[in-house]
């Protein structure tokens, strides 16, 4: 095993123009990698390593460990953030290097680290506090077949969007994700890969529970890719799906959990989703919860209100997951879109085919004019019919 990667190591680092720092970083971590790999799994790895990208198969998913990549310091030096590069180099950082291939796309969670002023990019809250104290995951993006990702400058960037988020084992995935943790990301393309950088609030007092990194197809959370169970809290990918819906274990160290300031973190968004919501309705929401009571009394009865229109492209059947829920989703492009989970014994108690209910309506500051209604339909054969209605146009 040492010689193979001292012969590849040889052959690496000696090309005609000699590399940088970084990649000589890089390539010496990872060959220090697999030589640790070695030695734990001496059973189970295959005497012959793969020179080129040094990949050791399990399963669907590949765990690579591949110079070619930029490591997430260098992606943070990329980001021109001095402190940020400095402690993807400490002790703190934690390396994953696992890639993942579904539907026709490579996605490799690079690293990640925490920590409190290791960022030259620090951002101050509502009350003027800054926030200190945070958490960033390096993730890479590619074509399977080697083409490579338009850049960010090119028309087509954006048109196949990724959703990045961290998930927590216990809490659902469509209701704890990247936006609830005061979650953003920077990205760029080089040489082909899409590289994206996530930076929230430190999530490592989770750490004790379990986490997850998700990469999946669109440009907000799906409920079809991953699959949530309310017994365990256990949070897999769904095998159905058609789309990418790459799921990683962040291997934090459990000892970095803290319950208490968990449970202090959940009670804050819980608030901060409340405090959201004005305390006196003024009179453009009295204005759009009218229409929504008529619009609902007529949908019961099987009408439509005059001015409502269907949107055709948000209409689709969802099926029953067995536990009383129903999940769906829709995008509508430079619309946004929405997903979410239609509670059936609260909607259609009765389960009484053409029952009719409104599931969730949203609206910005134009008020009705924005107006999106959720509604659903319960079938015959169990199945509910989901669409969104908006004012006509």
């Amino acid at each position: 095993m040492k010689k193979d990667i001292d012969r590849i190591l040889k052959q690496a680092l000696s090309p005609e123009e000699e590399p940088d720092v970084w990649l000589n970083q890089n390539i010496l971590y990872q060959a220090e990698e697999m030589a640790k790999m070695a030695r734990k799994k001496k059973n189970r790895i295959p005497a012959a390593i793969t020179a080129a990208a040094f990949t050791l198969m399990i399963g669907s998913a590949v765990v690579v460990a591949a110079a070619r990549y930029l490591t997430p310091g260098q992606i943070a030096e990329r980001n021109e953030d001095q402190k940020l590069m400095e402690a993807f180099q400490g002790e703190n950082a934690v390396f994953v290097n696992e890639s993942q291939e579904y539907a026709g796309f490579r996605v490799t969670f690079l690293g990640a680290v925490s920590g409190k002023n290791i960022s030259e990019y620090l951002t101050e809250d509502q009350k003027g506090q800054v926030e200190d104290n945070r958490f960033y995951a390096a993730v890479a993006i590619e074509r399977a077949d080697g083409a490579p990702m338009p850049d960010t400058s090119d028309e087509a960037y954006g048109e196949e969007p990724f959703y990045v988020s961290p998930y927590i084992k216990g809490l659902e995935p469509w209701n704890y994700g990247l936006m609830n943790m005061g979650g953003g990301y920077s990205e760029f393309v080089q040489d082909g890969i899409q590289y994206r950088l996530l930076d929230m609030e430190n999530i490592d007092i989770f750490a004790d529970r379990g986490l997850y990194i998700g990469v999946s197809s669109g440009t907000f959370y799906d409920n079809e890719a991953y699959l949530f169970d309310d017994e365990t809290g256990v949070i897999t990918r769904n095998e159905a799906y058609e789309k990418v819906n790459a799921l990683f274990d962040l291997p934090l160290d459990p000892a970095k959990g803290d319950p208490q300031a968990a449970e202090a973190f959940l009670k804050s968004m819980e608030e901060k989703a409340d405090s959201d919501i004005p305390e006196e309705i003024n009179e453009r929401d009295s204005e759009i919860e009218a229409w929504i009571d008529t619009f609902e009394a007529e949908l019961k009865e099987s009408r439509v209100k005059e001015d409502a229109e269907r949107i055709e492209s948000t209409v689709q059947i969802c099926k029953s997951n067995g536990d009383g829920t129903a999940n769906y989703s829709y995008d509508l492009e430079d619309e946004g879109g929405g997903s979410g989970v239609i509670f059936l014994d609260e909607s259609f108690p009765d389960r009484k085919p053409g029952t009719a209910a409104v599931i969730g309506y949203s609206f910005d500051e134009e008020g009705l004019e924005s107006l999106r209604i959720e509604t659903a339909v319960m079938n015959e054969d169990g199945t509910v019919t989901f669409a969104v209605y908006r004012i006509k146009r």
